[in-house]
């Protein structure tokens, strides 16, 4: 009988001691106890703001000097501007929901999976109390755009770019890297 009572000592003495730890535990990671309050901790402020802001600029000028799109095993066919221009430059930030006319031009009927516009130069002006104007490099020199449309004899095909900044690029490393998406707007007969 001895030896049952030191067991149950034992027994007794561990479990007053694992609940300690547990109580403990709690105590120390911050849950409150009705009628026992811990050190006085003033709690602090988080604010945590989203937003797409974009770059500060007051102009985008971009100017494209050739554009083609690509034929199905036939390789880039040339698109003229128009009005005899052999290029067209535009300011990007005055674009926002205006749709501007970049060519228009018979080419040979087909499927075509790409456009290619090469820009001869782009600059972006900073807006603030002192403007500042940066030349924008266009890494590697033309931009392409993936799309697939066809065109066929006696239609009039219509894909409308939807050319945006990356404002990141801009502002950070002075490039010029579009996000472009290119949508068949129309087909219809001329």
């Amino acid at each position: 009988m001895g030896n049952d009572g030191r067991k149950v000592g034992y027994y007794a003495a561990a479990g007053i001691m694992i609940a300690a730890l547990i109580i403990g535990s709690l105590f120390l990671s911050g849950v409150q106890f009705p009628g026992i309050s811990g050190p006085s901790v003033e709690a602090g402020t988080l604010v945590v703001l989203l937003t797409d802001a974009p770059a500060n600029l007051s102009e985008l000028l971009v100017t494209i000097d050739s554009f083609s799109v690509q034929k199905v095993d036939e390789g880039w066919v040339p698109i003229p501007f128009g009005s005899g221009m052999t290029e067209v430059s535009f300011d990007l930030i005055k674009l926002n929901n205006v749709t501007m006319k970049l060519a228009n031009a018979t080419i040979p009927p087909g499927n075509y999976t790409k456009m290619r516009m090469t820009i001869k130069d782009a600059n972006a002006t900073f807006a603030g109390d002192e403007p500042e104007f940066v030349i924008l490099t266009v890494p590697p020199g033309h931009i392409d755009i993936i799309i697939h449309f066809e065109v066929e004899s006696a239609d009039v095909t219509v894909v409308l770019i939807d050319m945006e900044a990356d404002w990141v690029a801009i502002s950070n490393n002075h490039h010029l890297r579009p996000v472009l998406k290119a949508t068949v707007a129309g087909q219809q007969e001329s």
